[in-house]
């Protein structure tokens, strides 16, 4: 063996020795498992509170009264006397149809008329030159009684003339075509020189009254069921001894319409298809500013009542479409709560039930903890994350 084949043995000889008491001592540190802590949780305390009930449902406007214009009698259209999409009163003339025909037509009746009454004058005084003259026997009396039949028939004749005049004077007068009723009227169908007739399909104009108007509400029947038990617990206000449930409208540019609507009544058959019934309300419109078929969204004021106002976060929904909470119980637990909620107010839902006064409503990030998960709850509402423009 060579002397550095002798350092080499020794030197591992070393190591080895150096190994072995190192061992024991690296094995007498026991290596203790890491405890898991709690993720953190923010919540807020639920607090009752009186909170007014606004329920948000879609509407049409509807007129309060509609009337087609059209023509009474056949003829030329004469002249338009009125400016269209203007506002127009009852008994206004708005056309005048050519009267020469229904003219000549009164003036003809008029004439038979007149020839009927001389008969008859003629007739009458004949009768009471035959009445002394019969006694005497001077007249046959086949000639007085021809005489009376003769002025019978012409009292009759008469009569249906004077029938026949009052038709031509209405004839007459309906060349004049009038509103029937007072309203905003629309453009002109027929234009100055058509021909009018009594049986055409169009109207010749339409006349729609825009003040007061209705609203036609579409409502859910649960909701309507929930509307009725309010009015019949007395917790609407009345308004001259009626329940009275005030409505917001809401345009379709978002803006809200001026003056408020007040419910009417209520359809009496269900859609089977929508499960929902029409609620009709009315509304002022002096400014015209709502037109018939316009859509608008109704904020139907419902009375106050003691709810929760849930932070918009915190509720989920499931594959139901049911909402749903977290909660954190005594033991910092994350519980699921069903709840029921009435509607959005800014960034809250308004929840009547499923929530208790002095629960820990889980608000931060909700969907990433799971029922049973024990959790470090910190009081305090976490903004909400915004995605950046």
């Amino acid at each position: 063996m060579t002397i550095t084949d002798s350092f080499f043995t020794k030197w591992h000889q070393r190591c080895a020795v150096f190994c072995v008491v190192l061992l024991p001592l690296s094995a007498c540190k026991e290596q203790k498992p890491a405890q898991k802590v709690a993720p953190k949780a923010n919540f807020v305390m639920a607090h009752p509170q009186d909170v007014e009930l606004l329920v948000e449902l879609t509407g049409r406007i509807t007129p309060m009264r509609v009337s087609e214009v059209r023509p009474q009698v056949n003829g030329y259209l004469y002249n338009r006397l009125f400016e269209e999409g203007t506002d127009v009163t009852k008994d206004q003339q708005l056309y005048q149809v050519d009267p020469r025909p229904y003219q000549a037509a009164l003036d003809n009746a008029q004439g038979k008329l007149n020839s009927d009454l001389a008969t008859f004058k003629a007739q009458t005084l004949k009768l009471k030159r035959y009445g002394p003259l019969k006694n005497m026997d001077a007249v046959s009396r086949q000639d007085y009684d021809d005489t009376l039949a003769a002025q019978e028939a012409t009292k009759a004749t008469i009569d249906s003339d004077r029938a026949n005049v009052r038709q031509a004077q209405l004839n007459l007068e309906y060349t004049g075509i009038n509103a029937t009723i007072s309203g905003r009227i629309s453009r002109s169908i027929q234009t100055q020189g058509a021909l009018m007739a009594t049986n055409q399909t169009d109207p010749v104009a339409i006349i729609t009254q825009l003040d007061p108007i209705f609203v036609d509400i579409i409502e859910p029947t649960a909701e309507q069921l929930r509307l009725r038990s309010r009015m019949a617990g007395g917790k609407l206000q009345t308004l001259r001894g009626a329940a009275h449930v005030p409505i917001d409208l809401i345009l379709e540019d978002d803006t809200r319409y001026p003056l408020q609507a007040n419910l009417l009544f209520t359809e009496v058959v269900t859609n089977q298809e929508t499960g929902s019934v029409i609620q009709r309300a009315i509304v002022r419109n002096p400014e015209k500013m709502l037109l018939s078929g316009m859509y608008v969204r109704a904020v139907m004021h419902e009375g106050m009542e003691t709810a929760f106002m849930v932070p918009q976060e915190a509720v989920m929904r499931g594959l139901d479409e049911k909402p749903y909470l977290y909660v954190i119980d005594k033991d910092n637990v994350v519980k699921r709560r069903d709840i029921e909620v009435q509607r959005m107010q800014e960034t809250y839902w308004v929840t009547t039930k499923g929530v208790d006064a002095g629960d820990r409503i889980l608000v931060s990030n909700p969907t990433s903890y799971r029922p049973g998960q024990k959790v470090t709850p910190e009081e305090g509402r976490t903004p909400i994350a915004t995605v950046p423009n």
